[in-house]
């Protein structure tokens, strides 16, 4: 009996510390979605529809969801639970929106009378634990692919350091004052950095389906260049681009500075921000091609792209002697693999020149030749998978890379 009594005292004195543990970790119940509110209104019913949540109630106008479904806790001494999912989603501009989420927990219990199996169910309020809330947006966050979470913010009564570095990087690693004031500033500042993005002209269409970026928002534009002055009219372009927004391009730029130089002073922010802004204008084509009068002003010379690289056609005739593209040269940049290239690629990888060594240097560990005469089309693949992983992350590795050679 002594020692059933015991086993008792350590059991609950076990399950005393694993709630205490529970609690002191940082509760969070908002976080930011770099998409538009109406389409993180539907994508939001989709994940809750999919989950195998019933819904409650819709009001679109006020951003409202609420969604309920059993859920079988399979612990001893702790019964099964109704959960009720509240989101509340609001825009803070046309491609940023802020999602608040309270979680209520009702306890199933037996009502006693074995014959009928009556149930009854225990409402035990509005849920603290803060790895229920984290495994909701840890599934949100999957299924909003290709978006991706922007800001996790802790509740009032957090005491979390306001500074700290974890293992990866998030812009709420950063100090509290830079994302009160710097952050928004550096926004704007991307915002100009987006203006010169000069392929960004009229939107034709967008895909999720081209091959390799399945699930990306990649979006297919028509743009012309300045009156060529050896044409003496613009050309014609199509290619298509995964450009960050000015949100998504400050959060890389900020988490590269806080990794690299521990420091969010504006000095390297800008520095990185001007850069990208000279070298790419924030523009990632995923394939077609780029105009660029890089060697004698008012010539736009054709460079084509894939993964955010430069490649060389491999077939002569697909490429205009004149250096004017015409309409069918154009659509096969759009649909051309890497069996119709030569070997070899470009050395830079967009948005930032990031190049073969700086990605080594940065850790990579892919073969993907070297800066001068064997650079190996693995960079391709390297590069794509490297922006894919950005697009849904506070980070971007090819910045990284870069800055840690030259910032």
């Amino acid at each position: 009996m002594i020692h059933k009594n015991f086993l008792w005292i350590l059991l609950l004195s076990f399950m005393s510390l694993t709630a205490i543990a529970q609690e002191s970790e940082k509760l969070v119940k908002t976080i930011y979605i770099n998409a538009s509110e109406a389409i993180l209104f539907d994508r939001v019913i989709d994940f809750v529809q999919n989950d195998e949540y019933f819904i409650l109630s819709l009001d679109k106008q006020a951003g409202f969801i609420q969604a309920q479904k059993p859920i079988s806790t399979k612990k001893m001494f702790k019964p099964d639970e109704r959960r009720t999912l509240n989101f509340i989603i609001k825009p803070m501009n046309e491609n940023l929106s802020q999602i608040t989420l309270n979680i209520r927990i009702e306890e199933r219990h037996w009502g006693g009378n074995e014959s009928g199996h009556v149930y009854f169910y225990e409402d035990k309020g509005v849920s603290q634990n803060s790895d229920l809330y984290q495994t909701v947006w840890d599934e949100l966050k999957a299924a909003l692919t290709p978006y991706r979470q922007v800001i996790l913010v802790p509740a009032e009564s957090s005491t979390a350091p306001a500074i700290s570095v974890p293992a990866e990087t998030t812009l709420n690693s950063l100090p509290k004052t830079f994302l009160r004031d710097g952050f928004p500033l550096l926004v704007e500042r991307c915002r100009n950095v987006l203006s010169s993005a000069y392929m960004a002209q009229k939107l034709i269409s967008e895909h999720t389906n081209i091959p390799g970026w399945e699930g990306y928002p990649v979006k297919l534009y028509e743009y012309y260049t300045g009156k060529d002055v050896k044409k003496g009219v613009p050309k014609r372009g199509l290619v298509y681009l995964l450009n960050p927004s000015a949100e998504q391009l400050a959060t890389w730029i900020a988490t590269t500075c806080w990794e690299v130089k521990h420091s969010t002073d504006s000095t390297y922010l800008y520095k990185l921000a001007e850069f990208i802004k000279r070298q790419s204008g924030a523009q990632f084509p995923v394939q077609g091609v780029v105009y660029e009068d890089m060697y004698t002003k008012g010539f736009y010379e054709p460079y084509i792209f894939k993964n955010g690289v430069t490649v060389y056609v491999a077939d002569s005739t697909q490429m205009p002697a004149d250096k004017h593209c015409t309409d069918e040269q154009l659509e096969f940049y759009l649909r051309m693999t890497n069996a119709d290239l030569k070997p070899n690629t470009g050395r830079y990888a967009r948005i930032c020149s990031t190049n073969r060594t700086q990605y080594y240097k940065n850790g990579g560990k892919t073969n993907v030749g070297d800066n001068d005469e064997h650079r190996s089309q693995a960079w391709l693949d390297v590069v794509r998978q490297l922006y894919q992983l950005a697009w849904l992350s506070d980070r971007n590795e090819l910045i990284i890379a870069w800055a840690k050679e030259q910032l």
